[in-house]
């Protein structure tokens, strides 16, 4: 059954969901070897300026991949909340079909009321 238009493919979005959470779990480990990675390059550089450069730079981007993790987190739960949603408004028009269908009249009922007329 389909929502207003929608064909949502649930199989389909768990499976993206679950892709996108294998991805984004490693970037707190590779934030942290990034950080590494740019010290151990500014000191092996031998340079002050250099070593400077790579400092200010890293922290100008010390939040990039953790931003990136909290607004992967963010788009899943939307997602996830908007196919409960979807799938909550499905089980309402089924229930609500289900219920028409229990209070229309038997096809034995209207028969014998035409015959009576």
């Amino acid at each position: 059954m389909t929502l207003r238009g929608w064909d949502i493919n649930l199989g389909g979005v768990r499976s993206t969901i679950a892709k996108t959470i294998a991805a984004v779990e490693p970037l707190e480990k590779q934030a942290k070897a990034y950080a590494d990675a740019m010290e151990a390059a500014g000191k092996a550089s031998g340079s002050e300026v250099v070593n400077a450069a790579l400092l200010g730079f890293g922290q100008h981007h010390l939040y990039t991949l953790p931003l990136l993790a909290r607004r992967t987190s963010n788009c899943i739960r939307g997602v996830t909340l908007a196919t409960n949603a979807y799938l909550a408004g499905d089980r309402e028009m089924a229930e609500r079909a289900h219920r028409t269908a229990l209070t229309a009249p038997r096809p034995e009922d209207l028969l014998r009321k035409g015959r009576r007329k």
